[in-house]
């Protein structure tokens, strides 16, 4: 795990645990609130953008980019299933067909939406302390999508 000394953003000049923090909070509050939910989920690639000095706020904010990108695509995938498997429960005449669908798709995005929680309490928890902390599967594409965009002057 990749421990970085304090320092500060470029950006408002906030501490960078702080800001690298902000990636997560920022996302999950604004998704919270109707309208903002739909362009909360830009603040992190914003970012990414905008950060010229440290990585550890680069890493972060692309890695809370890529896990709320992640969240919608499964988000989308489970909305058509959840329509599909309902209109072929509703065709087939089966009450508890339709039930059933709706049930297990019902768990499935609360036990998806609970592991997302918990990744980025971690990660929040991680960022504070200046280190890199890569959730599992979502971490190893935001370091290669960041190595894309690298700092000026990399502290850590």
């Amino acid at each position: 795990m990749n421990t970085y000394q304090p320092h500060r953003s470029s950006l408002g000049g906030l501490d960078a645990n702080i800001m690298a923090l902000l990636c997560y909070l920022v996302t999950f509050v604004g998704g919270l609130i109707p309208v903002v939910k739909y362009v909360a989920w830009l603040l992190p690639l914003v970012i990414v953008f905008l950060e010229k000095e440290s990585g550890l706020v680069k890493f972060h904010a692309m890695q809370a980019f890529v896990l709320n990108l992640i969240s919608f695509v499964v988000t989308v995938i489970i909305a058509i299933l959840t329509v599909v498997g309902t209109g072929a429960a509703v065709a087939a005449g089966s009450a508890a067909a339709t039930f059933g669908v709706l049930g297990v798709l019902g768990i499935v995005s609360l036990a998806i939406s609970i592991a997302i929680l918990v990744f980025s309490i971690i990660a929040m928890v991680k960022s504070y302390g200046y280190q890199v902390y890569n959730i599992p599967l979502i971490g190893g594409i935001a370091q290669a999508l960041v190595s894309k965009f690298p700092p000026a002057n990399i502290q850590g």
